[in-house]
């Protein structure tokens, strides 16, 4: 079990890519969604969207955290450990306002 939820990680790792989080253009089948960060995730981050719908984050989150309101792009996960929600593998994330 615990090898499993390792090979997973890593391939949720992987699949994030090496760009930094940062894309200049999204890419066909890229989700966007603008929300706060919350606690309420259990093996992941969790983003509440303005939508009322629980997100679960993989990815370089940059340093945001927990209360912070933000505007997250990316690919909706074949395959996460997070559990909750809808798994986006993080391709861009910047502060929201309003």
């Amino acid at each position: 079990m615990t090898i499993l939820c390792l090979l997973l990680a890593v391939a949720c790792a992987a699949n994030g890519g090496g760009g930094g989080g940062q894309r200049s253009e999204p890419e066909p089948g890229t989700v966007t969604v603008t929300g706060r960060l919350t606690d309420e995730g259990v093996e992941c981050q969790a983003l509440r969207g303005d939508d009322g719908r629980l997100y679960t984050l993989t990815g370089d989150l940059q340093g945001f955290k927990t209360g912070d309101r933000v505007r997250v792009s990316g690919k909706v996960a074949e395959v996460s450990i997070c559990m909750q929600g809808t798994t986006l593998v993080v391709t861009k994330i910047e502060a929201a306002t309003t």
